[in-house]
């Protein structure tokens, strides 16, 4: 009974939050226009909910349950409550592809401006396949530096760190390399903005998800096992050797999928997972529901913050989320602490 109430509870504040994000903007409307959009009917502003409002709202679910789920999957096959694509630098491997991506399309077209070069010749179809190469690059790259008679869960997130650190590096002196009217595409995608984000930004990265998401309930076993240590994970047959990897690469696929969307998404990743053990179950399924419902119910809360504190000026998702989940970490740290003071 009580899950029953919580999975009510979780699924009214996520359905909220859509009518919330669909409601509110830099435009006016009210709730009499989000509620012609279902019926059929409605005008100008209703189309301007259409068009622009539902499309990120969709964007936002897609990119929360990705990174949630990568940010979950890390830190229970690495068995580090602080692992998160950021830190694995699958995000920087990503962020990194792309950028370079629209630093060869803006050479390309030099007369035009940085967003209709971009725009131009780095098809939408595509920016998903390259932040996905350069996602899957970093992580074999850092399997390849941590590799040594076998892989070991601290040199993985150590080496994840330090290509964390390079990459980031290379992708500001890739903007900086940019013309300083052509800076501003490549800085807004790497706040992780949802901006003029519609349906066809979306698709592209839908199979890729679908594809790892029944990957995760297939290895659902596998999963529930590696959250205990490796040796208790191989007594009950499980090949860490083999596992681990394989999920890692399709956690990578998540994070890289939800940055070829808005760009990098910070905070999302690392603490949605917390939550969700907090208020969830011990089961693993139940907490890979739990994770997708609270990452897509935080992102869209993050973008109707940014879209609404401010207007008509937008603050990038990203930099909503980092400012929110900073406090909410702190806390889910003292919570923890608190506990451990009384066991």
């Amino acid at each position: 009974m009580l899950g029953l109430v919580r999975w009510f509870l979780l699924i009214l504040l996520l359905v909220l939050s859509c009518l919330l994000s669909l409601r509110f903007g830099s435009v006016g409307t009210d709730w009499q226009d989000v509620w012609r959009l279902f019926s059929g009917t409605g005008g100008a502003v209703t189309d301007i909910i259409r068009e622009y409002r539902l499309p990120r709202t969709a964007a936002a679910i897609v990119i929360g349950v990705y990174l949630s789920l990568s940010g979950l999957i890390f830190q229970t096959v690495l068995r580090n409550p602080l692992a998160d694509p950021t830190l694995f630098g699958v995000s920087g491997g990503a962020s990194l592809a792309v950028v370079i991506a629209m630093g060869v399309a803006i050479t390309f077209n030099p007369s035009e401006t940085g967003l209709k070069a971009a725009s131009s010749y780095l098809s939408l179809e595509w920016i998903p396949l390259i932040a996905l190469f350069g996602g899957l690059s970093a992580t074999g790259l850092i399997f390849l530096m941590s590799w040594s008679r076998g892989f070991s869960a601290i040199r993985l997130i150590l080496m994840g760190v330090i290509l964390a650190s390079v990459l980031q590096a290379l992708v500001m002196a890739m903007v900086v390399g940019l013309s300083e009217a052509r800076t501003e595409l490549a800085i807004l995608w790497l706040a992780g903005s949802l901006y003029a984000r519609d349906f066809s930004h979306i698709i592209p990265a839908l199979p890729w998800g679908a594809a790892g998401l029944l990957l995760v309930f297939l290895m659902l076993p596998q999963l529930s096992a590696l959250r205990l240590d490796a040796l208790t994970a191989r007594s009950v047959g499980v090949s860490v050797g083999m596992v681990s990897p394989v999920l890692l690469v399709i956690a990578a696929c998540f994070a890289a999928s939800a940055v070829s969307i808005a760009g990098p998404v910070g905070f999302v990743g690392l603490i949605v997972p917390h939550i969700s053990r907090l208020i969830g179950s011990y089961q693993m399924k139940d907490q890979i529901l739990t994770n997708m419902v609270v990452g897509a119910t935080l992102v869209i809360v993050g973008d109707t913050v940014g879209r609404t504190v401010l207007p008509p000026l937008e603050i990038p998702v990203g930099i909503v989320t980092s400012l929110m989940g900073a406090p909410v970490f702190a806390l889910l740290i003292y919570i923890g602490m608190r506990r451990n003071s009384y066991a």
